[in-house]
């Protein structure tokens, strides 16, 4: 056998001179006892086709500077068995091909980042279940594909400074690592990151375990690109509906109390666990009133935003380059997918918008809401100082409801000052939720109170009390800033009600401007849809 492996391994160096590394054309390749195989250069390849397999021993090893690829054709796994391992120590190497590949143990050393290319590559055996990963010091970027770890023990992925990089812009995120925790318990940290360098884990502590011995935990991670715009509307049963409303006018989406990052954990069978969610101090996007703050965990449970009351409680981390933040919320028993929020009521109370506006030395308040639950009403609350507020007036609300709703409320401007707003919401069981707080300078001014209007179609109606009799241009621009359309408008003095049809312009989002020459009177960025 010595004088076999022997002559194998010249082959192989030889076969690298090429830049061909090793196929596999269909053979069985065996090892024994402590046999190493080593395929230099950077384009020494590992190449199985054609039915080939490798019958590892327990202590033997591949390393290749080149690529993992598995194209065998009737589809197999690369491996006869369990045992040995292999070790990718080139750099920037993917593990890849038509087919998966069942690792026993696989480690990562070298440098740069090493990605997966096919979905399904598993780690820690095929029936031993008792193989590591390994990730060392360097990344491993899932790329829209799923790793299993078939090893359930708590030691079955290590790292030095490695990490497992899970950020994919997706409704439904299909870069996850797939735990196969089976009928054991205990505190398990899926070690994901951030190709900046950043470790933010997710740990599940287990604590009552899955019900079969072939049960797993998928989870998966990602920040949004710009304040949890994403996913938003996806068809698909597992994408959040509800995190903003796109036919909302003036609203960008940013919710304003929920760190910039979300998680996805689905697991396979019924299950308790304790989870702690990691994030950056840059991914808090929370608005000043919510940050720094207290924050806690809710999911989405397929119609609504749900919230575990016993998390809030965890002071939220500053922006900050490298600064990680966590929150461990107790005993979760509804997984996919879990936001942090600054809320103790479920998302999306939060309101999609919530402006004011001077109109007639009178202060016009706009809201709206995209679902609401046992919403019985709103209260408009006022303050000259923004720390004592008083009731000017309830608003009925719309009960429970998964579409978008929209209110006005009209108040006096009591200060020349500054005036401070907020609402607080009473449920049916009277629950009262508040909002954040918005200002408005005091409404006395000699210039024309401009209102604009869109309620997600193509109509945007216009409220101006003008000084005078003149004429006025309406101008919209698209996102790069072109003009897209232009209308004249003549308004006599005083009062005047005016609808501009923008039926021509395709469903998008648009800044509309009001000006006079060239003053820019008002400004607002409106979302038409032909649909409303």
């Amino acid at each position: 056998m010595n004088k076999i492996v022997f002559i194998f391994l010249l082959l192989i160096i030889a076969l690298s001179n090429f830049s061909q590394g090793l196929i596999n054309n269909g053979a069985s390749i065996v090892f024994s006892g402590s046999s190493q195989v080593y395929i230099d250069g950077a384009s020494g390849h590992y190449t199985n086709q054609l039915g080939g397999l490798i019958t590892p021993s327990a202590t033997s090893s591949i390393t290749l500077l080149g690529n993992w690829v598995n194209n065998s054709s009737p589809v197999n796994v690369a491996f006869n068995n369990d045992g040995g391992g292999v070790i990718l120590a080139g750099t920037n190497q993917t593990i890849g091909g038509s087919n998966p590949t069942a690792f026993y143990n696989l480690s990562l050393t070298g440098s740069g980042t090493k990605q997966l290319t096919v979905n399904s590559n598993t780690v820690g055996g095929q029936s031993a279940y008792s193989g590591i990963l390994s990730l060392g010091s360097r990344p491993l970027d899932l790329n829209s594909n799923r790793i299993d770890i078939t090893n359930s023990a708590v030691g079955a992925i290590t790292r030095s400074s490695g990490y497992i990089i899970s950020e994919t812009n997706a409704g439904v995120n299909p870069s996850i690592i797939r735990w196969f925790h089976r009928t054991t318990t205990g505190s398990k940290v899926y070690p994901f990151g951030v190709s900046a360098g950043y470790f933010i884990p997710f740990t599940l502590n287990i604590t009552t375990a899955l019900p079969a011995s072939t049960d797993y935990v998928d989870v998966s991670t990602r920040a949004t690109p710009s304040d949890n715009l994403p996913w938003a509307g996806v068809s698909n049963v597992a994408a959040v509906a509800h995190m903003y409303s796109p036919n909302v006018p003036y609203a960008d989406g940013t919710i304003p109390a929920v760190i910039d990052r979300w998680w996805d954990i689905t697991p396979s069978g019924a299950v308790t666990a304790d989870a702690t969610f990691s994030y950056l101090g840059s991914e808090n996007t929370l608005d000043p009133l919510y940050s720094p703050g207290l924050i806690g965990a809710q999911y989405w449970n397929g119609t609504g935003w749900m919230p575990n009351n016993a998390v809030i409680g965890s002071a939220a981390v500053v922006s900050g380059v490298g600064v990680v933040g966590s929150v461990t919320a107790p005993g979760l028993t509804n997984f996919c997918p879990w936001v942090l929020s600054a809320l103790l009521s479920p998302l999306p109370i939060e309101l999609i918008n919530f402006d004011a506006t001077c109109y007639e030395n009178k202060v016009l308040l706009n809201w709206c809401t995209a679902t609401e639950n046992n919403n019985l009403f709103f209260t408009v609350e006022h303050s000259t100082n923004g720390i004592a507020f008083y009731p000017l007036g309830n608003v009925t609300g719309s009960g429970t409801t998964s579409t978008k709703h929209c209110y006005s409320f009209e108040a006096t401007a009591l200060s020349d000052g500054i005036n401070y707003y907020k609402l607080t919401e009473t449920d049916n069981l009277g629950k009262v939720t508040s909002s954040k707080i918005i200002s408005i300078n005091g409404c006395e001014s000699t210039k024309d109170n401009i209102v604009i209007t869109n309620s997600g179609s193509t109509i945007v109606g216009i409220l101006i009390n003008s000084t005078s009799n003149q004429k006025l241009n309406c101008v919209v621009h698209n996102s790069l800033g072109q003009i897209v359309a232009q209308r004249e408008i003549v308004v006599i003095e005083g009062f005047n009600s005016i609808e501009i049809d923008l039926s021509e312009l395709s469903n998008s989002i648009y800044y509309i401007s009001m000006l006079n020459n060239e003053e820019n009177l008002s400004s607002k960025k409106i979302i038409l849809s032909s649909n409303k």
